[in-house]
C-alpha cells in the first residue's frame, strides 16, 4: 500500500490569504492543512505553511498558482 506524504504546497505570509487558498482547495475537492497559524496574522519565522497530499500536487498548483 502506497502512503501519501503530506508536502508545502505553498507558503505565505498572511494568514487571511492562506486560509483564502485553503478554501479555494476544499471547493475544488482537495484536502489540506494549515501549519505556523498565528492569530496575530504575524509570524517572523517564515509564514504559514499550507500542505496538501503529494497525490493533488499538480491539481492544487493549478488552482492557487503555486
Amino acid at each position: 500500500m502506497t502512503q501519501d506524504k503530506i508536502i508545502v504546497v505553498q507558503i505565505f505570509n498572511d494568514v487571511m490569504d492562506a486560509a483564502l487558498a485553503k478554501d479555494k482547495l476544499k471547493e475544488n475537492g482537495i484536502d489540506s492543512f494549515l501549519e505556523n497559524e498565528n492569530p496575530i496574522g504575524l509570524n517572523p519565522l517564515g509564514g504559514t505553511e499550507l500542505k496538501i497530499f503529494s497525490r493533488d500536487k499538480e491539481q492544487a498548483e493549478k488552482i492557487i498558482g503555486g
